[in-house]
């Protein structure tokens, strides 16, 4: 009896949270391939003969595929003197671009007295950036939002007989004297001068959002940062616009004419950007429009589970849709995706470490082929005397935060570990993978957000081979492990099993993201159950680090000729294949040719970093804190 009651217990009272089985197919042999060229106002070369192109699916760099990985620090939220010391943390981190406002309001302060000293020394962090080896993303406003007050409007523009954010002769005066003030901070620092700075991000959610003015009254109706005729299609935070613009043609007239302005003023960079999302206006053929993604907002009420852990075609139907553009014409570039969230005295959304990575693993798999996160790194909002400049939503008067991966004071958070793991994988095998289509499976229509059984995975390919992505998070739900399941793909040579022989298991929480039918500097994998996490060189011999996932048996299917040494592995004929099996509990390697592949335990690889400069790059495994340089 006691037996019996006991096995009551167990199934009652605390159920076992896994599910078992799960044969899922999808068939990747109609993916397409082709993009279209030319039809851009983008892109442009250097003086040492570096380029940039655009093309309607991703961005090239020096005529190779390439995708970006962009972190958001804001250079005024945190003392000039530790600058350097934390985009070496950032680089270290995986982040190739640097991304950062032009806050107005801080800089013009009072009108006509522009300050670009101490902390809000533009250059000189500009110039570290390039020292540091990375590249940067100027978001030149005027309007910039970022919680700042005024959305970064200097209050003296409230009032006058003006519209803002227009075309209105009496506004374009005050942009263009704050344009020629950040292009003369900014001369010599352009891409096509061998400066840092690949791209300008003009406005921000123009014709899509705004910031409340800061000057009210208790009772007053709230007015924001906005032309009037803008009023009723603007709306607070990131979000859908279902109703579409009636003033798109002068929104179009208005962006094109900041964009002119900025180049007048020496602002030259191969790319633009301008926010796209919610059907917000954009330079037409002339910018990349950005993409967000936010699943904890601070400006929603309720705490539904977010659509952001649904795998889509995110090319086609971006976040936030309706848009306002053609989808066909640009690449998917996602430049603010919440690595954490503000906290408001009503509302206080608490963003877990464990989910930055899933989403990003969501969105990457769902055809992006940019990653931007917002915040990467906090600070404090300045304040001016007893002058406070956060913006005026029950906001923190300092604090910035953000929950983000580097935090206010420059500690690193438990998110910010796990987010290098697809860093340094688009670092490293981004040219393979940005001409890659997402493929969607047949069960992927019907889940949704409180969808904890059916296996949420996609698939990069172009017909032949590509890459598996697949996670089980999401955002206020407690998942359950995946057991016993394997996936059927089929390609236009055929069909892979994955994996090869037996099941998987992908736990709560978890992510992956696996190779088939693709070359690694000349070794073909038919298909691996490790993870490309790292790839280098060094003294002319290639490297390529990967990581062995709990519940995957870690292997790599290799042609049955091959030559194949190493330690910790063992090796297995079967069907004219070779079979390597590494350990998942330590490192293990594998040399075919010229090629060392190293296979990290998972805990182990969020201690990786890469260091030194390309050519002679090195692996360091560290629970220390790295600073790369």
């Amino acid at each position: 009896m006691r037996v019996f009651n006991v096995l009551l217990w167990v199934l009652f009272i605390c159920p076992v949270t896994v599910l078992a089985g799960g044969d899922y197919h999808i068939d990747v042999s109609g993916a397409p391939t082709s993009v279209q060229r030319g039809h851009l106002k983008l892109g442009g070369t250097s003086v040492s003969g570096n380029s940039f192109d655009v093309n309607s699916f991703y961005i090239e760099r020096n005529g190779t595929p390439y995708i970006p990985v962009i972190g958001e620090f804001h250079y005024s939220r945190y003392p000039r003197e530790y600058w350097g010391e934390q985009l070496k943390k950032m680089k270290a981190g995986g982040v190739s671009v640097v991304a950062s406002y032009v806050f107005w309001n801080l800089h013009e302060f009072k009108e006509g007295q522009f300050d670009w000293s101490g902390n809000l020394d533009l250059r000189h962090f500009v110039e570290l950036c390039k020292q540091n080896g990375l590249d940067v993303i100027v978001r030149i406003g005027p309007f910039a939002h970022g919680e700042m007050r005024n959305g970064g409007m200097p209050d003296w523009l409230y009032g006058r007989p003006i519209e803002i954010r227009s075309n209105d002769p009496a506004y374009l005066f005050y942009v263009n004297r704050l344009y020629q003030q950040i292009g003369a901070q900014l001369d010599g620092l352009m891409f096509k001068e061998d400066g840092p700075i690949v791209a300008f991000q003009i406005e921000n959610e123009y014709q899509h959002s705004a910031a409340p003015w800061a000057f009210t009254y208790q009772g007053a109706p709230r007015e924001n940062t906005v032309a009037r005729r803008d009023v009723d299609i603007t709306q607070i935070g990131v979000g859908v616009n279902e109703f579409g613009n009636a003033f798109a043609g002068h929104g179009r007239d208005h962006m094109k004419t900041l964009k002119q302005l900025a180049i007048e003023a020496g602002m030259e960079a191969p790319i633009y950007t301008a926010t796209g999302w919610g059907y917000a206006t954009i330079v037409e053929k002339e910018s990349i429009p950005v993409m967000a993604g936010y699943a904890y907002p601070f400006w929603v009420p309720g705490n539904r589970p977010s659509p952001f852990y649904l795998y889509k075609n995110i090319h086609q139907q971006p976040d936030y849709s309706p848009v306002s553009y053609d989808v066909d014409l640009y690449p998917s570039l996602a430049a603010e995706l919440g690595t954490g969230i503000a906290v408001t005295y009503s509302r206080r959304p608490r963003v877990p470490g464990e989910s930055f990575l899933p989403m990003m693993v969501r969105t990457v798999g769902s055809g992006t082929n940019g990653l931007g996160f917002y915040m990467y790194h906090g600070g404090t909002t300045p304040s001016i005397g007893n002058f406070f400049l956060s913006e005026g939503f029950g906001l923190a008067n300092k604090s910035y935060d953000y929950q983000s991966p580097i935090g206010e004071f420059g500690k690193t958070s438990s998110g910010y570990y796990p987010l290098k793991l697809i860093n340094y994988f688009l670092q490293g095998y981004g040219d393979i993978l940005a001409p890659l289509y997402p493929v969607l499976p047949a069960t992927n229509e019907a889940i949704k957000a409180d969808d904890t059984t059916t296996l949420r995975y996609a698939i990069r390919s172009n017909g032949e081979g590509g890459f598996v992505f697949m996670h089980n998070f999401q955002d206020r739900i407690s998942m359950q492990d995946h057991t016993d399941v394997h996936i059927d793909i089929t390609t236009k040579e055929g069909n892979v099993r994955f994996p090869h022989a037996g099941t998987f298991t992908l736990k709560e929480g978890a992510s992956g993201i696996f190779p088939f039918k693709l070359d690694f500097d000349g070794v073909f994998f038919h298909q691996a159950t490790v993870q490309p996490f790292m790839r280098f060189k060094n003294a002319g011999h290639s490297y390529h680090v990967m990581i062995a996932q709990e519940g995957f048996e870690p292997q790599v299917v290799l042609d049955g000729g091959l030559k194949v040494s190493g330690s910790g592995i063992t090796k297995e004929l079967e069907n004219g294949l070779q079979v390597v099996t590494f350990s998942g509990n330590h490192p293990s390697e594998m040399k075919v040719g010229g090629v060392t592949f190293l296979v990290l335990p998972y805990e182990m690889s969020l201690n990786a970093y890469l260091t030194g400069a390309d050519g002679n790059q090195r692996l360091i495994v560290s629970e220390a804190g790295i600073r790369r340089g």
